[in-house]
C-alpha cells in the first residue's frame, strides 16, 4: 500500500472522488480516458487530473424511454 502522497489520489480515493465504481476508474486509466501513472503495482492519478475529469454519460444514449399508458 502506497503512503499519501501530496497533490497524488489513489484509485480508492479517486473512487471516493469521481463517485464511481471501481472498475469503471480502473477502465477510464486503461483507456487513458483518466491519466494516471503506474508505481509497482499501484496507479498514482495527479489530483488535477480528478478534478478536471468530466466522466462519459452512461448507459445507451440511443435509448428512449417510453410513457406508461394510463388505465
Amino acid at each position: 500500500m502506497i503512503a499519501t502522497i501530496p497533490g497524488y489520489f489513489t484509485v480508492a480515493e479517486a473512487v471516493q472522488a469521481l463517485h464511481r465504481s471501481h472498475s469503471c476508474v480502473c477502465n477510464y486509466i486503461q483507456n487513458g480516458t483518466l491519466k494516471a501513472r503506474r508505481l509497482g503495482r499501484e496507479y498514482l492519478i495527479e489530483e488535477k487530473s480528478v478534478k478536471e475529469f468530466v466522466p462519459p454519460p452512461r448507459g445507451n444514449p440511443n435509448f428512449v424511454k417510453r410513457k406508461r399508458k394510463r388505465r
